[in-house]
């Protein structure tokens, strides 16, 4: 059984089944580059739990604030997520994704820790609002360059880890 096989078809039709993905990695992109929303209200979040926890408060008020920010950012991060158009499977994330996400947690971490430190050994006045402003700051100086790291080899993945290949070059082939 021969059929004949017009050329120009077929590059229309790998065309059609190419061009949906691109679009789902340029939305990807677009997500990490550009929604600024997200990052903006997750470090005031974090500054209000922090510029909080140091309030001298019963234990009960201490657990109150804190059990009000993990479900704050639980609720945030349920939200931004069902939101999102887009959804990939295993190209969603990568190492650089998990290697983001801790490295996230260490300067963030490491930045509360040790401004916390540095205002009680200076007996700062306000320290807990210094610690705040230091942390976040921190925060949004990491996030947005370790987002578009994390999110920048999706689309060289997906072409088989030839970044400097273009789609039309990889359909040819």
């Amino acid at each position: 059984m021969t059929t004949p096989v017009d050329a120009e078809q077929a590059w229309q039709d790998l065309q059609r089944i190419r061009v949906p993905q691109e679009r789902v990695y340029d939305e990807v992109e677009r997500r990490a580059e550009g929604d600024q929303r997200t990052t903006y209200v997750t470090a005031a979040m974090m500054w209000l739990f922090l510029a909080s926890y140091e309030l001298k408060l019963p234990t009960w008020g201490s657990l109150l604030i804190c059990a009000g920010y993990i479900g704050a950012v639980s609720s945030l991060i349920v939200f931004y997520s069902r939101r999102s158009r887009v959804r990939l499977h295993r190209s969603r994330y990568s190492w650089r994704s998990f290697a983001t996400f801790f490295a996230g947690a260490v300067v963030s971490g490491g930045t509360i820790i040790l401004s916390g430190l540095l205002t009680r050994w200076l007996a700062l006045p306000y320290g807990n609002l210094i610690q705040a402003t230091v942390s976040v700051a921190a925060f949004l100086l990491f996030v947005g360059p370790a987002n578009r790291w994390a999110v920048s080899p999706l689309r060289s993945r997906a072409l088989g880890e030839h970044p400097q290949r273009t789609v039309h070059e990889e359909v040819r082939r």
